[in-house]
């Protein structure tokens, strides 16, 4: 695998907004960037406009990629720009087999209010390397103002499961983290007993005590494992309550990164990304990394 960073680009402000980002990084880790600009599939197009209506395309096509080509060097970046035709998620997908990171919009120049893009998630799902997608909204210097027990600013937050340290995004985050200075916050969710059919308060009470004490036990794990490897990196560890996917949109609200694994614990063989990853991806108001950690 090369160290190097595949950005998409389709010249929609998505799409601008993730290039920032990719620049950034690549400058950041002093490594390569390729932009990589899909032309897509033509479909519906008369046979006598077939030619022209490509030649249109590939002139669109090269102008974008000459103007990202250009920011990027503006920013002291290796960068090499490539023209692909075919499905973007596949071309993406392509691209990535020989480099690190995957980073693009939530939505592109095409994109419908109300849904993931149809690219990113299938991205996100085939990728063989993470995958970092920008949501449309993100804007660090506007995020939410909150006490320091319930901000996650200045830090990489990775949810964990059953699965523990053995979940290769837990040290994809922590790699992150240390690479950029930031804490890394070990998060683990447990449904609140709103969610559970109870009269009883002290049932309730007790209830909570055994979700929570589990939970604690095993972000604090992770934790000890992680620091055994990271002696250098501040890792703290948070219980959320609530629904997962709910509870980790919620921390992407003031943390810089957050990072979930493709597929969890749970998940079903066969499912490329679990429900969890699929239902923060609509939502998260950070920047989301996607790792993969599904069996080959």
């Amino acid at each position: 695998m090369s160290q190097r960073i595949v950005a998409a680009y389709d010249g929609s402000d998505y799409s601008e907004r993730a290039l920032d980002w990719a620049i950034q990084e690549a400058a950041a880790q002093e490594i390569p960037l390729k932009i990589v600009v899909s032309t897509g599939r033509p479909v519906g197009v008369d046979q006598s406009l077939y030619g022209p209506f490509l030649d249109a395309v590939q002139e669109e096509s090269e102008k974008l990629t000459r103007a990202a080509v250009a920011k990027a060097k503006d920013a002291g970046v290796q960068v090499q720009g490539i023209i692909e035709r075919g499905d973007a998620a596949g071309v993406i997908v392509y691209e990535a087999k020989d480099s690190s990171l995957v980073v693009m919009g939530k939505r592109g120049r095409h994109g419908v209010r109300g849904r993931v893009g149809s690219v990113s998630a299938a991205t996100a799902s085939h990728s063989p390397v993470p995958v970092v997608i920008l949501p449309e909204s993100w804007n660090p210097a506007q995020r939410e103002s909150r006490s320091e027990d319930e901000s996650f600013e200045g830090a990489v937050v990775v949810g964990v499961d059953k699965l523990g340290a053995k979940n290769k995004a837990v040290h994809v985050a922590a790699d992150y983290a240390r690479a950029h200075g930031l804490t890394l916050a070990v998060v683990s969710v447990v449904p609140t007993t709103s969610y559970l059919p109870m009269n009883s308060s002290e049932l309730e009470r007790a209830v909570q005590e055994q979700l929570l004490a589990p939970a604690k036990e095993l972000t604090d794990q992770v934790a000890e494992e992680l620091r055994a490897k990271y002696s250098d990196l501040n890792i703290v560890t948070r219980v959320l309550q609530g629904r997962p996917a709910d509870a980790l949109v919620d921390a992407s609200r003031t943390a810089d990164l957050l990072v979930m694994g493709s597929r969890g614990y749970g998940g079903f063989r066969g499912l490329l990304m679990g429900s969890v990853s699929q239902s923060v991806l609509a939502d998260t108001e950070s920047p989301l990394m996607i790792v993969p950690n599904r069996e080959k």
